[in-house]
């Protein structure tokens, strides 16, 4: 599939199709998913919006603009749902997808401690945040 930093390829949709039917296909192991697939499609218009899938252990797949998945996820749901805007910055999207985690993990007993952001564009992907909350000396702040 690569690392989606190459120029053509494997689509988005095709992606999300091929790990739909692997987890369809072994729905009998009692698995436990929830993942998106997300990105841009290369090839024909340089105008294609990006494609974001929900994939989980029943082979569910489902093509949306946002989702969250894991326990906390409607935690994360709720900062989302109030204060997503279509017109964000870069900067204030990422904002609000850490703020968005902080609040799942530490309201949600099951979510992990440890938040990596990644933004996703038409060239590639790149790391922008990680935390350990662990470290968080202060986690009343951290929620703000």
């Amino acid at each position: 599939i690569g690392d989606g930093n190459e120029i053509g390829g494997i689509s988005v949709a095709r992606a999300s199709r091929l790990l739909s039917n692997a987890l369809y296909q072994n729905r009998h192991l009692d698995l436990s998913v929830g993942t998106m697939i997300m990105g841009y499609d290369h090839g024909g218009k340089s105008d294609r919006p990006p494609s974001i899938y929900y994939v989980d252990n029943t082979g569910q797949r489902l093509r949306g603009e946002m989702f969250s998945v894991g326990s906390g996820s409607t935690f994360a749901l709720g900062i989302l749902d109030t204060e997503r805007r279509y017109d964000m910055s870069e900067d204030e999207a990422i904002s609000l997808g850490i703020k968005a985690i902080r609040h799942a993990t530490f309201r949600d007993g099951y979510s992990g401690g440890y938040i990596g952001v990644y933004i996703i564009t038409r060239d590639g992907w790149r790391k922008v945040f990680s935390e350990d909350l662990a470290l968080s000396a202060d986690f009343s702040s951290d929620i703000q």
